[in-house]
């Protein structure tokens, strides 16, 4: 069921509704044994099945035509799995208890209250009608340089294959390593535009290389580098259009052709990353232009905007805040927090289902809970699966995950703004039960946005499909590009004395203009010799040095990365014994 077909008025699933018992029926693939089945390398592996219960939960996979793996053998499918989804970006709906999923095995009748509502997981839930959820994006292919379309990453030592070792055995069934660098956009898990120790399974990935004798090496890829910097893989707008322009051909049609042309002219690579990487303030100037756009009331239709992305700074369950993008358009049904109501596809509007006041905050506390108890039921299949293990199988297998748990980590990471544990996960179950209105705000927009009015004391007031007014300070326009630097949302609400107290001065930084070229500069709070950070009623700051300056600033920002110190560590003079060579060919007789 896609809960965008739905009318506004009626709700009705059948009670009890059942999936059907899914049939295994892949084609018969040849079996290779074991002492022929070798991987590219030419190393033996253990013969692997993709295709073995490529649906279903882990019974399938357990049970799989006429024979029955162990709970180890299933357990490694899983790993596999795992890894093969992670590099590729998409799952195959796996589960350790398909029949226990709720919005699956049950589903209520709408009645009086959305929050009776039960989504269906894998049709609007985790996962696309195609069933396949998307993992993480890579940008749009001519805006990949040669350097992402490598499968080699260049450290210190030289160049190395990467590859993604879950087990932790060093890829043993020859299934986790990179086709190209562009994959490692899948890993920035933060989106701030750096793949680093910060990120889910960074220290999951591995380099392998070889040393001046033809040996091979593999290192964990955090022992031979910091981060890796995922502009570097992005190229310019006009090398992206001279390799369309290369394929002009290949459109039939010069229709098709600049269809093609003035899209990718639109697009923007870096949109992947999060935006308080990608934002910045609005200008006097930009908001001059806005005002123009207001109507005898003073409201903005976003319909006049035309494309431009605007953002607003909201406070997470954790206290801290970030930027939310302000959506005007559909978005799709790829989650449950990216479904957006009712879709008609003739106006191409979306609407709200629900009109009282209380549908918001209801809905919002659906969506968080159908998430939530689906997480809990997979976690306690996947224990009552492994509890007739021994201990030392439970260790190796204790983060298994199926690819519902996975795609629902993900969701929860992108509504939230927080980083996916079972504490994080409880802590906003908590926290909507002591107050759900405040807890639904937090959590990422599920309505669309309709008009902004410019208030006479300078903030904004932001109209929702939903019926919700809220007023916020100030508004953020994206830049069209991505900084090596983070805005610190965090600093605009704290008072002078937390700003004074808690700011790290090294790696705070602000834009200043220099004396003698007039560029804007960013720099360090430590080495504009900052004493003391004095905030002005227009959401400015007033920074005063040790030599007596005032410099006002709009903004203050946080230091991603510090790319000197790597490129001084790659200056070092390196033992020959330790750098990277070739591959080295085989020699067949």
């Amino acid at each position: 069921m896609n809960i965008s077909s739905l009318s506004s008025n009626i709700f009705q699933i059948e009670i009890n509704q059942k999936l059907p018992k899914i049939e295994v029926n892949f084609a018969q693939t040849e079996q290779i044994k074991q002492d022929e089945n070798v991987d590219r390398f030419g190393r033996k592996i253990e013969y692997y099945d993709h295709y073995s219960g490529f649906y279903g939960d882990i019974n399938t996979v357990q049970k799989y035509h006429t024979k029955t793996h162990t709970k180890e053998a299933a357990l490694d499918e899983f790993i596999a799995r795992q890894t093969i989804g992670i590099l590729s970006g998409y799952f195959p709906n796996s589960t350790f208890g398909v029949s226990d999923i709720k919005g699956i095995s049950e589903a209520k009748e709408h009645t009086a209250t959305i929050e009776d509502v039960e989504y269906p997981t894998f049709v609007s839930g985790y996962f696309m009608d195609i069933n396949y959820y998307r993992y993480g994006k890579i940008p749009q292919e001519y805006y990949l340089n040669s350097y992402a379309n490598s499968n080699l990453i260049d450290t210190k030592f030289g160049k190395a294959e990467l590859f993604l070792d879950l087990a932790d055995n060093n890829d043993k069934l020859g299934v986790g390593t990179f086709s190209s660098n562009s994959q490692l956009f899948r890993f920035d898990s933060d989106g701030n535009g750096f793949v680093d120790k910060n990120d889910d399974y960074f220290d999951k990935l591995k380099i392998r290389a070889y040393d001046k004798d033809g040996n091979e090496i593999i290192k964990k890829l955090s022992e031979v580098v910091d981060s890796i910097d995922l502009k570097d893989f992005i190229d310019s707008k006009s090398n992206a259009i001279k390799k369309l322009e290369a394929r002009k051909d290949n459109y039939g049609t010069i229709e098709g052709y600049e269809n093609a042309l003035e899209s990718l002219k639109d697009y923007n690579p870096y949109s992947i990353f999060k935006p308080e990487v990608r934002y910045e303030s609005l200008s006097q100037n930009d908001l001059n232009e806005l005002s123009k756009l207001a109507d005898k009331d003073g409201w903005i239709d976003v319909a006049s905007l035309q494309g431009i992305d605007l953002a607003y700074a909201k406070q997470g369950v954790d206290g801290n805040y970030r930027l939310e993008e302000l959506s005007s358009q559909f978005a799709g049904n790829t989650t449950n927090f990216g479904a957006k109501n009712v879709y008609d596809p003739t106006t191409k509007k979306v609407s709200w289902r629900d009109n009282d006041k209380n549908s918001y905050q209801n809905q919002q506390y659906t969506r968080f809970i159908n998430l939530y108890n689906d997480y809990m039921s997979e976690l306690k299949n996947r224990d009552n699966y492994m509890k007739d293990l021994d201990d030392e199988a439970k260790l190796k297998y204790q983060d298994v995950k199926s690819s519902v748990m996975l795609s629902i980590e993900r969701e929860f990471t992108s509504a939230t703004g927080l980083k996916f544990s079972l504490e994080n996960l409880q802590k906003v179950k908590d926290s909507f039960e002591q107050d759900r209105t405040n807890t639904a705000n937090m959590l990422k927009d599920t309505d669309v946005l309709t008009a902004i009015r410019i208030n006479k004391n300078g903030t904004f007031t932001l109209k929702f499909n939903s019926g919700r007014e809220i007023n916020v300070n100030e508004l953020y326009k994206d830049s069209g590009k991505a900084f090596d630097i983070e805005l610190n949302l965090n600093a605009k609400f704290m008072s002078e004395i937390e700003l004074n107290q808690n700011l790290d001065l090294v790696v705070s930084l602000a834009k200043v203009k220099d004396e003698i070229t007039g560029d804007i500069q960013t720099k360090p709070l430590k080495e504009l010799g900052v004493e003391i950070i004095k905030k002005l009623s227009n959401n400015k700051f007033i920074l005063q040095t040790n030599d007596n300056r005032s410099i006002i600033i709009d903004q203050l920002y946080t230091k991603l990365n510090d790319k000197e110190k790597d490129q001084n560590s790659n200056k070092n003079q390196i033992d020959d014994k330790e750098k990277f060579y070739p591959k080295p060919l085989k020699i067949w007789a």
